[in-house]
């Protein structure tokens, strides 16, 4: 078996469905290339009709929602491939681009994970990277200063024209590395529930000596936010793990003074800088993204009573914080 491709799907079905189409073309070559589909408990009786439609495909219907990495290592676990590509349900993937993609990693053996250019539907360049999260790169204003400050050299770092570039690290929507590598790494880090797995993967693999990088040359079609956004219940869900894990990673990667002021900044970039779209959700109740705001800031309120209380940073949906 050359490859392995592992997709977590919770109720994403109409993205699935696409993604899945669009690996049609892999999934008749089941000798070489197996297609994995880790289904997070959606139980919402729709697995049946996808496993009629897609009978090449290895669904694996998992008990309970334990998060994105418990997904992700529940797929490796099962899967046979020298090449293990990672991607979210709502992805348009093609032929071209996961061949090109196996071929360079084959070529450059000092890259360990690769992704490609990703543009959404309208055609418009997304940038599916980022520089690790420290003082000045944590929060989005003041990312933005700094890459402001320093936007020449990111230019160059970053530019379009290379065939491949190296980023501090890359989405997890589209990731393709070797078994034998992955294995290095330990799988992905089952702390965090949802977001910065990626990130905390990608400082792995430099941890380890190895590169992380994109490759020009090739692209994918990302209907950014199709999985996370279904409705505003969803979409507080999803943005207020964002900061959940950040704290998570901050704790991972960072101690002492340093730590306390990256925790302080996202704290408040949470608590102070979504108070007045909360408030405003309450009596603007029918306005479906206020009323997001109202439930994300709610849920942020518990999140950092219960780190108060359990003494821990982790999500309670985490699976170490269930252990």
């Amino acid at each position: 078996m050359n490859l392995s491709v592992i997709i977590v799907n919770y109720r994403s079905w109409k993205h699935l469905e696409s993604c899945l189409n669009s690996l049609a073309p892999l999934s008749n070559d089941s000798k070489h290339v197996e297609i994995i589909v880790v289904d997070n408990a959606s139980d919402d009786g729709r697995l049946p009709d996808f496993q009629k439609s897609f009978p090449l495909v290895n669904f694996i219907s998992n008990s309970e929602n334990k998060g994105f990495s418990s997904a992700n290592n529940l797929g490796t676990s099962n899967s046979k491939g020298e090449f293990l590509l990672f991607l979210n349900p709502d992805i348009i993937a093609n032929s071209e681009a996961i061949f090109g993609m196996m071929e360079t990693l084959k070529q450059n053996p000092d890259i360990m994970l690769l992704t490609c250019r990703q543009q959404n539907k309208a055609g418009k360049e997304e940038n599916p990277y980022n520089l690790f999260p420290d003082l000045f790169t944590t929060n989005g204003p003041i990312r933005s200063i700094y890459k402001a400050l320093n936007k020449k050299k990111l230019d160059i770092q970053y530019s379009e024209e290379k065939e491949l570039i190296y980023p501090d690290w890359v989405s997890g929507s589209v990731m393709m590395i070797s078994a034998a590598d992955f294995a290095k790494t330990g799988g992905w880090c089952e702390d965090y529930w949802l977001y910065y797995e990626d990130v905390e993967l990608c400082w792995q693999i430099q941890s380890l000596g190895g590169k992380v990088a994109l490759t020009n040359r090739f692209s994918m079609i990302h209907n950014h936010g199709g999985a996370t956004r279904i409705n505003p219940k969803t979409a507080a869900l999803t943005k207020s793990e964002v900061r959940i894990s950040k704290h998570v990673y901050v704790s991972r990667r960072f101690k002492g003074i340093k730590a306390g002021m990256l925790h302080t900044l996202c704290f408040l970039g949470g608590m102070v800088g979504k108070l007045i779209p909360a408030l405003l959700g309450i009596p603007f109740f029918f306005n479906r993204k206020l009323q997001s705001y109202s439930r994300l800031y709610l849920r942020l309120v518990t999140y950092y009573l219960g780190v108060l209380k359990n003494q821990t940073w982790l999500s309670p949906r985490s699976p170490n914080f269930q252990k």
